[in-house]
């Protein structure tokens, strides 16, 4: 057992405080009951808030064993964090208005252990996104139980490879300039989703870190954090080539091309015929008709061509113009 994420809802035995005081001339007997009610705090334990009556004064709380009063101590409300499970003794005495020094009675507490295990899976849809192009993180916070948790939060700065465009969320709000996503209540078994959308920048740091956290004691870290890392290409693709045989720029190279396994391109010249077809294209075109009437021989004349990019990656197809010039 984890004593230090021990933490636990209250079951209160309410007891009955007697106290004899003794006066000029009479004798009182003066029956009072001590309230005890139970409050949830915002923080990393959960923390409870024992109040006895007021209009008294001089209060004296103690915690026997298995947690620490943060608050009150000498007030009519003291605050208790706990660490340890199980029954637990809050006790307390006080001088009520006539002057009469109470007896201490103790009161049992039952701690039980109240565990929430919260884990975050970030995902991104393009393991390799364009540099200048989109990509879309998402980011799935769940509560595996085995109770309800409060107070979550889900922790995702982008770095400085990207620039935010937009989120979107299944609950709470996500604020991009701290990368701090605030759920709140999240049941066992729930789960809730932020999406990212942004733009790859050519230069930066691209890993990306998703963090949860909530109020209740966590004893599986193991799922507190998610990472992914894309590897962004660096895709060009030239507005001309000159193959010439001098053994520069002899080739219709688009840089980042490899990358896209199950391409495929077409290129048509100006009246709409298709002189050279590849799938996938390895940056092979040399200038050259592969296909259709060759008058003449297949090295194709000077001028201006026009292609069909498809990436096989679910993205548009690129459509565009290549000067051929020789």
């Amino acid at each position: 057992m984890n004593l230090g994420a021990v933490i636990g809802q209250m079951e209160l035995v309410l007891q009955q405080l007697q106290l004899h005081c003794l006066k000029i001339g009479s004798v009182h007997t003066i029956l009072k009951i001590v309230r005890i009610h139970k409050f949830i705090l915002s923080a990393v334990h959960l923390r409870n808030i024992y109040t006895a009556q007021t209009g008294d004064s001089a209060y004296v709380w103690n915690i026997f064993s298995g947690g620490t009063i943060t608050a009150g101590t000498s007030t009519n409300a003291i605050t208790v964090t706990w660490n340890v499970a199980g029954n637990q003794t809050v006790s307390v005495s006080y001088v009520d208005p006539n002057g009469c020094n109470s007896t201490t009675t103790n009161y049992t507490v039952l701690v039980n252990n109240c565990n929430a295990d919260l884990s975050v899976v970030k995902t991104v849809d393009n393991p390799h996104p364009l540099i200048g192009h989109s990509v879309v993180f998402t980011i799935v916070a769940t509560n595996n139980g085995p109770y309800d948790a409060t107070g979550v939060t889900v922790t995702d700065l982008l770095q400085t490879g990207y620039t935010y465009v937009s989120s979107t969320t299944s609950a709470g709000t996500y604020v991009p300039s701290t990368g701090i996503w605030t759920i709140g209540n999240l049941n066992n078994g729930a789960s809730e989703t932020l999406i990212i959308t942004a733009l790859v920048n050519s230069s930066g740091t691209y890993v990306n870190t998703a963090t949860i956290i909530g109020n209740q004691p966590d004893d599986n870290s193991m799922n507190d954090v998610s990472v992914v890392e894309p590897s962004p290409t660096d895709f060009f693709i030239p507005e001309g080539y000159s193959p010439n045989g001098d053994g520069v720029n002899d080739m219709f190279v688009i840089r980042g091309i490899d990358f896209y396994t199950d391409n495929s391109i077409v290129i048509f010249n100006r009246w709409g015929n298709k002189v050279f077809e590849a799938s996938p294209y390895q940056n092979t075109w040399n200038g050259k008709s592969t296909m259709g009437l060759r008058i003449g021989g297949d090295e194709l004349p000077v001028g201006t061509y026009f292609y069909l990019l498809d990436l096989g990656d679910g993205s548009d197809i690129i459509k565009g113009t290549i000067y051929l010039n020789r």
